[in-house]
């Protein structure tokens, strides 16, 4: 790995950015070191006992995690706001069309049939309304297993091609068997059909894109021979739950710092998200093939993030990897739910966790690696933050000699640490969490039709600060669910494979119970056992405790439709999208409510092209 016949990868990225990722990892190595050397000053002993080591060996990964998403997040905010002042000289734009030379490919797996088309609809419209996209051709690439959810999607692909006139662009395929997941699905479609197109728009079922910006990425790959993959920075819409608007409004404020960060800490060895991305199909063919990893499923077998993987390897035989981090008409839908958005999760975090068999592949770019691990800390970093807090704990019990003089009858006091102390348990960390927050925030502020979209400065500093509560709340829950699901990876439970929940009014109360009465049980456990034991230790822990007891109408709560009506209507975790819906969204609603009408009832069969 990699096994492409190409030309030897050469070094990616422009002296500049080679630069700025030396600058990043300076910032990142001295934010950790300082804050090493302020939590060693806890332990004023120099014989450290085996917690005190425990828990100076686990505080540089975690310090060192959030130091790193900070800095992306820093360098994409100062990045933005240099191009906001910064006087850019283009070349001349790309006028050459693009129509047939482009397949728009959507791979889907028992999805809600009527969402799915009246989306691929609204697509079609606006990409062949652009004069040098017109012609392009579109794949409904089908892994479905269902007989009776297949039928519909017959039924409803005939009734696109009727009443949009696309007979010989718009075509249907549904394999007999689907090997290798979405990565085999695409897969198959490049071996079959992908020699007629020279690029190829991946979309997911909740993917939207206009075609304005679909004519800027192709004019992008156009211009630049060796730019394999754009990827988009897509922006969250119709989130109606509490739970999807606050995703929505999180990631409205706060995504793209981040994403331009990475676009400019990357370079040319940027990831690839596996969907609103275009490719270029002879690199992608070339290079993409992924290996079968050695061992059993879940660690071993098919990759499942097969995304960071594919963008690896382009950057492995010399291609460029892009991202695109312009609000741009790229859009996809939010998790309804937290129970929903845990359930996608566990499948991310087993395909994540795989890939820490590739780190050390020979012939992959460092900066490939760097996301490759990004991606497994993302999940590994649960059980270490929850390793540290119950270790924390106990050491701050047993430096009092709490364990050896617990009395029901009377209290006893902690060796709390001093004020100086708790700008490095408390402070740090939380500059880190909450300064990203800000960077997205300024950069609104200074917008009057951002400011305006989110709600005008009093609505987003409200929707700001109950976004920090909710998400407080969550996060333990969120902890303890990912570092279930790494210890059922290590244990061998593999996740299957199953489509994902992307729309209804919340989970039914009972599965809510019985997916959150553990934490329940365990923040009641935690509350009674340390309060017995240390009100003091209790006030540190309270955030946790309240999260874990709350967990149940919380996840409630957070996934009612209703809830989010409320919010919306007070103002809250608005974005500009709902203010003034962008063209591709409208269009979207419209051809959902034609499908309420029975517009795919069609009996005719989709055309399937020859294989070539």
């Amino acid at each position: 790995m990699p096994s492409s016949e190409n030309a030897r990868p050469r070094s990616h990225g422009t002296v500049a950015t080679v630069m700025v990722r030396v600058l990043f990892a300076i910032l990142v190595i001295v934010t950790t070191a300082a804050a090493v050397l302020e939590f060693r000053q806890l332990f004023p002993s120099s014989r450290l006992n085996a917690f005190e080591i425990a828990l100076l060996v686990i505080f540089p990964i975690l310090i060192g995690w959030l130091a790193a998403n900070f800095w992306i997040a820093a360098l994409g905010a100062a990045s933005l706001f240099w191009r906001s002042i910064a006087s850019r000289r283009s070349g001349s734009p790309t006028v050459r069309p693009v129509g047939r030379r482009l397949v728009v490919i959507m791979p889907i797996y028992n999805e809600e049939t009527a969402r799915v088309f009246a989306g691929l609809r609204a697509m079609f419209r606006s990409i062949d309304a652009e004069e040098r996209l017109a012609g392009f051709h579109l794949f409904i690439l089908s892994d479905t297993r269902d007989p009776v959810i297949a039928r519909r999607e017959e039924l409803a692909c005939s009734a696109m091609i009727r009443d949009v006139g696309a007979a010989d662009r718009v075509f249907y395929r549904r394999r007999a068997q689907n090997v290798g997941r979405k990565a085999g699905n695409i897969q198959d479609f490049c071996e079959n059909w992908g020699g007629h197109y020279e690029f190829m728009l991946v979309l997911d079922a909740d993917s939207m894109m206009d075609g304005d910006t679909v004519q800027r990425m192709a004019d992008r790959m156009d211009a630049d021979p060796q730019l394999a993959l754009l990827q988009s920075w897509p922006r969250l819409v119709r989130g109606e739950s509490m739970f999807g608007r606050l995703q929505q409004f999180a990631t409205s404020v706060q995504g793209q710092p981040i994403a331009e960060g990475l676009s400019v800490l990357m370079g040319d060895s940027c990831s690839y998200w596996g969907h609103n991305a275009m490719i270029r199909v002879r690199a992608f063919a070339a290079s993409c093939g992924l290996p079968i990893l050695p061992g059993k499923a879940p660690i071993g077998g098919e990759i499942l993030s097969h995304d960071f993987v594919e963008a690896a390897l382009l950057v492995a035989d010399g291609w460029k990897v892009r991202m695109m981090s312009d609000r741009v008409g790229s859009f996809e839908e939010p998790p309804p739910s937290l129970i929903a958005s845990a359930q996608r999760d566990r499948r991310w975090c087993q395909g994540n966790l795989q890939h820490l068999q590739l780190v050390l592949a020979q012939g992959l770019a460092g900066m490939s690696r760097y996301h490759f691990l990004m991606g497994v800390m993302a999940y590994l970093a649960s059980p270490i933050w929850l390793l540290f807090l119950v270790l924390g704990t106990v050491q701050i019990l047993a430096a009092t000699d709490v364990l050896h003089t617990i009395n029901i009858l009377q209290p006893i006091p902690l060796m709390i640490p001093r004020t100086a102390d708790l700008r490095i348990l408390i402070g740090l960390p939380l500059l880190l969490l909450l300064l990203p927050r800000t960077f997205g925030m300024i950069a609104i502020v200074f917008d009057r039709r951002l400011r305006h979209g989110h709600g005008g400065l009093v609505g987003m500093s409200v929707s700001m600060v109950l976004e920090l509560i909710v998400t407080t709340l969550i996060a333990p829950v969120m902890m303890l669910l990912h570092s279930r699901f790494v210890v059922d990876i290590i244990l061998g439970r593999s996740s299957g494979w199953g489509p994902h929940r992307r729309g209804g009014d919340g989970e039914p109360f009972g599965q809510i119970v019985r997916v959150h009465a553990v934490h329940t049980l365990l923040g009641i456990a935690v509350a009674v056992g340390v309060g017995w034991v240390s009100v003091e230790a209790l006030t540190w822990l309270a955030p946790i405790v309240i999260g874990l007891l709350l967990a149940i109408p919380m996840s409630w709560l957070s996934g009612r439709d209703s809830v989010g009506a409320i919010l919306n209507w007070l103002g809250l975790f608005r974005t500009p999208e709902e203010g003034e819906p962008p063209a591709i969204v409208t269009a979207l609603e419209h051809e959902l409510e034609l499908a309420g009408t029975g517009v795919f009832d069609q009996t005719t069969r989709p055309a399937v092209p020859t294989a070539s």
